[in-house]
């Protein structure tokens, strides 16, 4: 077997034999006539300073001067540059004496040569084609197809691997999934008679835990898979529906301990169908911070964890579909008319149209009844809406609808309550509520989370997902209706696509038949059980039942009574996986409290319990945990971030320690996989019986008298002394550490504590920082691959690529660092010529390492740029499941 050295010199030695030459005669193409379509290849020695920023050579394409070209498909350099940065970052070849360094040097001088690209096409007609490939500069590229059968089915085969292959390195990247990438390779291997690329997901552990899991959440992902299986024209949607709905999973009852019969129970909970989840804000002044919070940070939650490319938009949806807005006067007098708030719904599906409401008790009655009226009389005036009264038990309901959906309210009152919803299912069950039903707030089960989380804690937030809950989103008319939707989005988007695609090849693109019958869409693109289908409206495909992408009518106001043999068979058997790996979900109760530090910093401390607790799920759990105790170790100077746990013989603890890295210590677009003892400066210990731990300990020689030895095959560290044993890659961290370990009295007992300080002023932050800055500049670059994908896949034009893509994707596309998208004329030789770009690269500053780029001043991701520190307890018992955490918030610099 060759010695890496002997490898490594074969290698330079084969690169450096690989002709070249300047860029200008470096161009080599071919292209071979066909039908439907012939197919090309352009083959060119790019030097890296032609290669468009900041895409670089995903930003290379090719047009044609008719618009003859279609679907190109690039092999870009990624590999030779993957081997340049790693040959310019501290590998073992680069630092393991004279004799490597030598070999990376070559290897380093053979890689700075323009590195291969290869661009595949299709085309249409005879005639010569005048191409034109655009880098940083435009090239013009002229070629006359010629009559060859055999090559063209060879080169054809090229295209069609090249082109799957970036389909699925695609659907990795960013947070959007690769919508047209999948379409594309699917449908022109169909029409084209050539295999199928492997879109299909089955029999990975994420496509079982999507399919046992995603359909009850509506993920994007079960919506993906959707999508994919209508691709791969694995369709079971023809069948006759023509079977009663199963009977739903079968749930054990709550096991409810008996509660104080003086539990008090808030009014407006009272009026709450018992399958809504409740977010309970107690009053006008708690709302409007948890929303003022959320503006804050750009008006989702998602944006406290971490950089995002795609914004929903919810708050914009929220107010849009109840035609409810907050106005200066609204803000002023809010807390002397509205006694108390409460955000609730059956299920929280905004992405295709969520069964949701907001419920106000007043103070003062006439005041918020007119309040609500005028603003929906100005909707009213505003156009495009029409209102209409329905009746139901002797209560007028209000119903403001848009054509398209977007706005669809309704408005109930009775009495003090006011319920805004989009549901006309829920707001007549909040009419019937506690007079045909019991209210969430009187069911046994309510007045037990009551009992454990009282009102008189005066929560800014509570929130409660009771039982009934759960039973209904997992029951068999729900799972059933929701995998219904997901099959109409996707089919939406799918048409949409086909739409895209036979206009962009000047095929009838006038209705479904059409996209059809041209093989634009698949021959099983049959209506769904319930008869719905979709339909093209001026241009826009939407579900003749359910109505227009991400504003569908909520599942309960959509009958679902009878289901296909498919579908009966497939809710069986999530009814009995669920009743296997489940057996129930339990109540999940979270309240929130706040308080102000001074200056612009507050604790939000939080209470999560599960309650009543499985006795099944305690008994898993206690085989690995022990008894809750009010003994903690004391904190250990110099800590980040340190935890406790109590097993049933052992208590496990651990630290990380603020450190500063080496200087070269480089990052790129993932994290270091290197340099493992400068990343895990700590400690990990247990004190008495070492559990899973025990593996650490194997390897090393008996201890010295004070306990220390040093593993030959790790070169980690021990220390065993009286009922520990505590390891480190580093020995002062360890004689540190093992110093202090000792025990205080906490104020409450607790199984698992995790305490995480300030990151702010830590060593580590600003590379942590760096890293996340890559993450959320990739996060964009994705953005604008989206944007390139239409232009160069389907010819939109480039000033409307972005406008487009949002439209596809029913989402904003932001530049996470802060930037803003604009078009930006880039070649010299075509001033007319334009790419899209964020303003936030023309200010970021290159990094001496590879792939990687410095923050700018300023820049702080999130979460460190509000996280100030996090104390967390957990406890579990019989009956419950607890945690308690407080967490230090820095409020933004406005």
């Amino acid at each position: 077997m060759l010695s890496l050295y002997s490898r490594a010199l074969c290698l330079a030695a084969l690169v450096l034999s690989c002709p070249f030459t300047n860029f200008a005669s470096a161009i080599d193409v071919e292209a071979f006539l066909g039908e439907p379509f012939g197919v090309g290849r352009v083959v060119v020695d790019l030097p890296e300073s032609e290669l468009p920023q900041p895409l670089g050579a995903d930003g290379v394409f090719l047009t044609e001067k008719n618009s003859r070209l279609f679907y190109p498909a690039a092999d870009s350099p990624a590999a030779s540059k993957f081997l340049k940065d790693v040959l310019e970052s501290d590998t073992p070849l680069t630092t393991g004496g004279p004799a490597r360094e030598q070999i990376g040097g070559i290897l380093r001088r053979a890689l700075d040569k323009p590195p291969r690209l290869t661009i595949y096409f299709l085309f249409r007609g005879q005639e010569p084609l005048h191409m034109t490939l655009h880098a940083k500069s435009s090239w013009p590229i002229d070629v006359t197809p010629r009559l060859a059968p055999n090559p063209r089915l060879r080169l054809l085969a090229q295209w069609q691997r090249q082109y799957s292959k970036s389909t699925s390195l695609f659907a990795d990247k960013g947070d959007a999934p690769s919508l047209v990438e999948d379409y594309l390779a699917a449908n022109l291997a169909v029409r084209l008679g050539l295999r199928l690329p492997d879109l299909n997901r089955k029999g990975t552990f994420d496509a079982d835990w999507e399919k046992e899991i995603g359909l009850t959440l509506a993920t994007d992902k079960a919506r993906e898979s959707l999508r994919r299986e209508r691709l791969l024209s694995v369709d079971h949607n023809g069948l006759p529906a023509d079977r009663e709905l199963p009977a739903d999973a079968e749930i054990p009852p709550l096991d409810l301990p008996k509660s104080s019969p003086d539990v008090k129970v808030e009014p407006i909970s009272l009026r709450v169908p018992p399958e809504c989840f409740y977010v309970r804000f107690g009053s006008f002044a708690n709302f409007l911070w948890l929303q003022d919070t959320l503006a804050e940070w750009g008006g989702d939650a998602q944006n406290l964890i971490a950089l995002k490319g795609m914004d929903r938009r919810m708050k914009a949806r929220i107010e849009t579909q109840l035609a409810l807005k907050q106005n200066k006067l609204s803000r002023l007098l809010g807390d002397t008319v509205i006694a108390d708030v409460a955000f609730i719904g059956t299920d929280m599906f905004f992405n295709e149209g969520a069964a949701y409401g907001i419920l106000f008790q007043a103070k003062t009655n006439f005041i918020l009844s007119k309040s609500l009226s005028a603003q929906r009389s100005d909707r009213i005036a505003e156009g495009g809406v029409k209102e209409e009264k329905i009746s139901y038990a002797g209560k007028d309901i209000s119903y403001i609808h848009s054509p398209d959906g977007k706005t669809r309210s309704y408005y109930a009152t009775d009495g003090d309550f006011h319920f805004v919803t989009t549901s006309r299912r829920l707001a007549e069950r909040f009419l019937a509520s506690g007079k045909d039903f019991k209210g969430l707030g009187a069911t046994p089960e309510f007045r037990h989370a009551r009992d454990q989380m009282p009102i008189t804690r005066d929560d800014v937030i509570w929130l409660y997902v009771s039982d009934a809950f759960f039973r209904n989103i997992t029951g068999s008319r729900y799972r059933i209706e929701t995998a219904r939707r997901l099959q109409a989005a996707a089919d939406i988007e799918l048409t949409q696509l086909a739409k895209l695609t036979a206009a962009n090849e000047g095929r009838d693109a006038s209705d479904v038949a059409a996209l059809v019958s041209g093989g634009y869409l698949p021959k099983t693109f049959a209506p769904l059980p319930d008869g719905s289908r979709i339909l093209l409206e001026k241009g826009e495909a939407f579900d003749d039942l359910r109505g227009r992408q991400g504003a569908f009518t909520p599942i309960p106001d959509v009958a679902t009574d009878k289901v296909t043999a498919y579908e009966a068979d497939e809710y069986r058997r999530f009814a009995e996986r669920y009743k296997q790996d489940w057996g129930r979900m339990e109540p999940i109760v979270v309240g929130i409290k706040r308080e102000s530090l001074g200056g612009d910093r507050e604790r939000v401390a939080l209470d999560v319990k599960m309650t009543p607790f499985s006795p099944s799920h305690f008994a898993k759990i206690k085989q690995y945990a022990g008894e809750p105790d009010k003994n903690r170790l004391v904190p250990i100077a110099g800590d980040l971030a340190a935890f406790e746990f109590v097993g049933l013989n052992q208590r496990f603890f651990g630290g990380l320690k603020d450190f500063g890295p080496s200087p070269d210590l480089r990052m790129g677009k993932t994290m270091p996989i290197g340099h493992l003892r400068e990343w895990l400066v700590g400690y990990l210990g247990a004190k008495g019986d070492l559990g899973f731990m025990r593996w650490l300990d194997v390897g090393f020689p008996p201890p010295d008298p004070n306990g220390y030895s040093q593993s030959p095959l790790t070169a980690a560290w021990r220390r065993r002394f009286e009922d520990y044993n505590v390891f480190s890659f580093q020995t002062d961290v360890l004689k540190e550490a093992t110093r202090q370990l000792r025990f205080e009295e906490a104020s409450r007992p607790a199984q698992l504590r995790l305490r995480i300080g300030d990151p702010t002023s830590a060593k580590l932050l600003p590379l942590v920082n760096n890293w996340a800055y890559s993450r959320g500049r990739e996060a964009s670059l994705n953005n604008l691959r989206l944007f390139n994908v239409l232009e160069v896949q389907l010819h939109v034009p480039v000033e409307t690529a972005k406008d487009a893509t949002e439209y596809l994707y029913d989402a904003k596309l932001r530049c996470p660092l802060g930037g803003e998208y604009v078009l930006q004329k880039t070649d010299p030789r075509d001033p007319a010529f334009a790419r899209w770009t964020s303003t936030v690269f023309d200010k970021e500053i290159p990094k001496a390492g590879p792939r990687s780029y410095a923050a700018p001043d300023g820049f702080i991701a999130p979460p460190w740029n509000w996280f100030r520190g996090l104390d967390l307890e957990a406890v579990i018992n019989e009956k419950t499941l607890s945690a308690h955490a407080e967490v230090i918030m820095q409020k933004p610099n406005k």
